[in-house]
């Protein structure tokens, strides 16, 4: 027959177990706190705008804004050239910086 100090787990083991599913708890409520912290204030990782901004970004010459739209956190112009491929200009719209192009050339199929 066992001795009941064998039958039962030590007592430091009762312990570490218990610590071990407080931790696991505080560990899902810090996650799910950082989660609703960003769903509630999507640009909080973001520094704040700087206030004006003058930003100048050189179209061929010719082109036109034909108009702009807001994509997410981005600005993208679309641009027409006479004769030329038309263009998606993307900007971002809290310091003017263009972040890239993309060139719409005419007949260039897949």
């Amino acid at each position: 027959m066992a001795s009941p100090a064998q039958a039962s787990a030590p007592l430091w083991l009762k312990v570490l177990v218990i610590v071990m599913g407080l931790l696991i708890v505080a560990g899902f409520v810090v996650v799910a706190a950082e989660i609703a912290r960003r769903m509630s204030t999507p640009n909080a990782g973001r520094p704040p705008a700087s206030g004006t901004f003058s930003e100048r970004i050189a179209l061929p010459s010719g082109a036109r804004v034909v108009s702009m739209t807001a994509a997410g956190d981005r600005l993208v112009v679309h641009v027409e050239t006479p004769g030329g491929p038309s263009a998606a200009y993307v900007v971002d719209p809290r310091n003017g910086a263009l972040l890239g192009t993309v060139e719409f050339p005419p007949g260039a199929g897949r």
